[in-house]
């Protein structure tokens, strides 16, 4: 065995370990109970993904009002949260290509905030595809996170005797 193919051994087990560290940020309610909405744009999305795949090439196959799955990756040593932007797809399963960007520090420490230490869940929306112009060729995305409480409030139970 070669000195590259050691290499790329060593690279792609920690690549595989970092994959199995994601876990995504579930919110199904489509209500309008929610908590806050709000708009942030996409970082990273001129980036590639660990797998080699082009961020860029994501963006291209997203519309306008489309969901996103908003998945997050333990900070690890840096001790940042980070959470992932990944196009929906038919299966459960997380494909790296359909990643296309990440949010800011500061919205995804308030997200996992929210989540761990407050119950609230976090969807996103597509809101708007910027760039793909002669001034701007690389894509950029706007998205819409809404927030929902997650547990159940108590509720006052009636009596109907």
């Amino acid at each position: 065995m070669g000195l590259l193919e050691i290499l790329e051994n060593i690279l792609l087990k920690k690549k595989r370990e970092r994959i199995i560290e994601l876990k995504e940020i579930f919110c199904k309610r489509k209500d309008n109970n929610y908590i806050k909405k709000f708009r942030t744009s996409v970082v990273g999305a001129e980036h590639k993904n660990i797998d080699g795949s082009e961020r860029q090439e994501a963006l291209k196959k997203l519309k306008e009002g489309e969901k996103v799955r908003l998945i997050w990756s333990p900070g690890g040593s840096s001790n940042k949260e980070i959470v992932y932007l990944v196009k929906k797809s038919l299966g459960k399963e997380l494909n790296l290509p359909d990643c296309f960007g990440r949010l800011n520090d500061k919205v995804a420490g308030d997200v996992m905030n929210w989540l761990n230490k407050k119950n609230i869940a976090t969807s996103a929306t597509v809101v708007k595809i910027t760039g793909g112009t002669r001034k701007r060729p690389k894509l950029g995305c706007v998205l819409e996170l809404t927030t929902y409480q997650t547990q159940t409030q108590n509720r006052s139970k009636t009596d109907s005797n």
